[in-house]
């Protein structure tokens, strides 16, 4: 796997409250930058292994596309993680919780699951930017939402 962004943060909240929100995907869009709509495509519980989602996200020079998301693992508390099948791409979403107390620790990372050659050189450098972007703003949102909602 290649790592395409990576950002970190600590919020003021139980861990309980971020895993609660960071594995409804369906609220994805409300902290992630990029993501326009985030719909489930079966009744599965959030945070289900095997939960399916069809995400629109928002593609520079390339408009509009949508990605269909599956949960990969989940250890609740801990980590949450989800694979997108988007050729050539073919994302994986890995986000890490470490409880400190009243503080959460997040660590969140996206790669690319596609080792190719041709992908590595070409479309990696290209795509890593914004998504670095995206990753720290993205915390960033996940951290002022989380702690300004009622407790």
């Amino acid at each position: 796997m290649q790592l395409l962004a990576e950002a970190s943060t600590t919020i003021r909240c139980s861990v309980d409250q971020v895993f609660a929100l960071i594995s409804d995907m369906q609220r994805f869009a409300e902290w992630f930058p990029g993501v326009i709509d985030i719909v489930s495509v079966d009744t599965l519980p959030v945070a289900t292994l095997g939960k399916r989602y069809r995400e629109t996200v928002s593609i520079p020079l390339r408009g509009k596309q949508q990605i269909e998301i599956e949960v990969k693992e989940v250890e609740v508390g801990r980590r949450f993680v989800t694979e997108g099948n988007f050729p050539p791409l073919l994302p994986r979403m890995e986000i890490l919780l470490e409880g400190l107390g009243v503080e959460t620790h997040v660590q969140w990372a996206m790669y690319s699951r596609n080792n190719a050659r041709l992908v590595r050189v070409l479309l990696l450098p290209l795509v890593r930017p914004t998504l670095q972007r995206r990753a720290q703003l993205g915390v960033d949102h996940l951290k002022s939402l989380l702690e300004s909602a009622p407790r």
